[in-house]
């Protein structure tokens, strides 16, 4: 039988009851349905976020027909608070180092604070740890519904499915944007809504001055209907878990979900597919080697889908390097060992223009389609050990293969593969379910010309000098320990490695 994977007080935080549960992909059907669930709102919004832009637009195209003139941010906030005398928002950002000034929104507090209603708060988070951010990114809406996840609502996070090379409607302040891909759960139900608005209150209280939220349990009259279901994939009711990266100021680190990947990696039978921005963690990596070097266990189906590069220089010194030893790593040991293992990462929808790699952006780790986890931690050694982040779980229990949740999580898997690799209709998407074969039925899709999904190469020429003149867990941009010491006397080792 196989392994549990949540264990409180390791690898998660709280797990509480979820009414109905989905995962949202991208950030189309995100905006839309914050848009939906923030319309209704009568009593509090709250918004946790790394970034935010005040006038990024959150309906476009067909989703904005009909929906009135106010579907800006900061513009479509003040108005609901017009509208709504008992609703108050409060939006939590973090106070970004200067190395992001040239891509962030300056004079933020005034537009989003004074230059708005009395009952729309903005505040800059600056309770991280030395080097650390905050990057949590969840929403409560009157103790009812929530959204977490790896989106912020800011400009350049929108796109829709089809990851068009060139799409009008995907811009940021005036300019085209690249395809972006990334995920948003939306859970409904008090219990798991009370949760976190318990995690935001405590994050507001850390930040410096200000008074505390005013959060009304009730609000006059009859209850707003919820809204519709959001156009997530569902994954349906139960139990979830809640998991946090932090780092205290008296220096006590929470790992949970450090803790979660690597239970959940060692607790695999059949398979791991993992999304994610960058794949920088020794950690993480580490856990892979030590499953797949791991005697008398079934072998392995292991899928990850992360950037083909760094976004930028500052990135490549910072995690680029580290993820092409990481890759690198992995494809030796699984070479070694006999573990099907498939690195790719994906291009936009040409449509008879040039290809564009689309963005990774998501944060998503599943284990054998019975466990899912989505959230705002990077497979980098600094989101799992110094910046605020936070995940949502879900578990199958043992010999429920059929049933809610791994339903749902067999259903989003594929989803998500036959986006990325441009399939649709059951022809398309037949390749992808059966997990058995996976990586080769998947090698052999990015293998047909005018393929989306493509495998990863060895390091690059650079990357390899690079290599060979510097260690990259050596660099203090991405450190394992909150001071930037990269000694680890815990974690383990592998000798073969090197």
């Amino acid at each position: 039988m196989a392994a549990r994977i949540l264990s409180p007080a390791r690898n998660i935080w709280r797990q509480e009851p979820a009414d109905d549960a989905r995962v949202i992909v991208d950030a189309a059907d995100y905006y839309r349905a914050f848009y939906d669930a923030a319309l209704r709102a009568r009593r509090y919004i709250l918004v946790s976020g790394w970034q935010f832009d005040r006038g990024v637009k959150l309906l476009r195209g067909p989703d904005a027909v009909g929906r009135g003139s106010e579907i800006r941010l900061v513009k479509f906030l003040d108005r609901l608070c017009e509208r709504t005398p008992t609703l108050r928002i409060y939006l939590l950002a973090w106070d970004f180092n200067m190395v992001f000034a040239l891509e962030r929104e300056w004079m933020q507090r005034l537009w989003f604070h004074y230059a708005t209603n009395e009952r729309l708060v903005f505040r800059f988070d600056d309770a991280d740890a030395s080097g650390g951010s905050h990057h949590q990114k969840f929403v409560v809406i009157d103790g009812e519904q929530s959204f977490l996840g790896g989106i912020d609502l800011c400009e350049a996070r929108w796109d829709d499915r089809e990851h068009r090379s060139e799409n009008p409607l995907r811009v940021s302040r005036g300019r085209a944007a690249k395809p972006y891909h990334d995920l948003q759960a939306h859970l409904v139900g008090p219990q798991v809504s009370l949760a976190l608005r318990e995690l935001f209150i405590g994050r507001w209280a850390r930040t410096a001055g200000g008074d505390p939220p005013i959060l009304a349990d009730h609000a006059p009259g009859p209850a707003e209907p919820l809204p519709p279901p959001s156009r997530g994939i569902v994954i349906g009711g139960g139990q979830v878990g809640l998991s946090r990266t932090d780092c205290l100021s008296d220096g006590k680190q929470i790992r949970e979900i450090e803790h979660l990947f690597s239970d959940a990696i060692a607790a695999a039978e059949r398979l791991i597919f993992i999304e994610t921005q960058y794949f920088s963690s020794r950690r993480i990596c580490q856990a892979l080697v030590d499953r797949m070097r791991e005697a008398g266990r079934p072998r392995l189906q292991i899928v990850v889908v992360v950037n083909q590069r760094a976004e930028a220089l500052k990135e490549e010194i910072a995690v680029g390097l580290r993820q092409a030893r990481n890759l690198e790593r992995l494809r030796e040991v699984a070479a070694d060992t006999g573990h099907a293992l498939g690195l790719y990462y994906t291009l936009s929808d040409g449509a008879g223009q040039a290809q564009r790699a689309t963005y990774i952006h998501s944060k998503l780790l599943a284990v054998d389609d019975r466990f899912l986890s989505v959230g705002s931690a990077n497979l980098t050694n600094r989101s799992l050990g110094v910046d605020s982040e936070l995940h949502v779980s879900w578990e199958a229990p043992p010999g429920e293969s059929r049933r809610p949740p791994s339903r749902g999580i067999r259903r989003l898997r594929v989803s998500l593969l036959a986006e990325h690799a441009g399939l649709e209709g059951p022809a398309g998407i037949r390749p992808l379910l059966a997990i058995d074969g996976l990586v080769e039925r998947l090698d052999a899709l990015a293998a047909r010309p005018g393929a989306r999904l493509r495998k990863h190469g060895p390091p690059t020429d650079g990357q390899r000098r690079a290599l060979a003149l510097v260690d990259p867990q050596r660099l203090p941009f991405d450190p394992v320990s909150p001071d930037g010491d990269d000694e680890d006397d815990d974690a383990p080792t592998d000798e073969r490695a090197g």
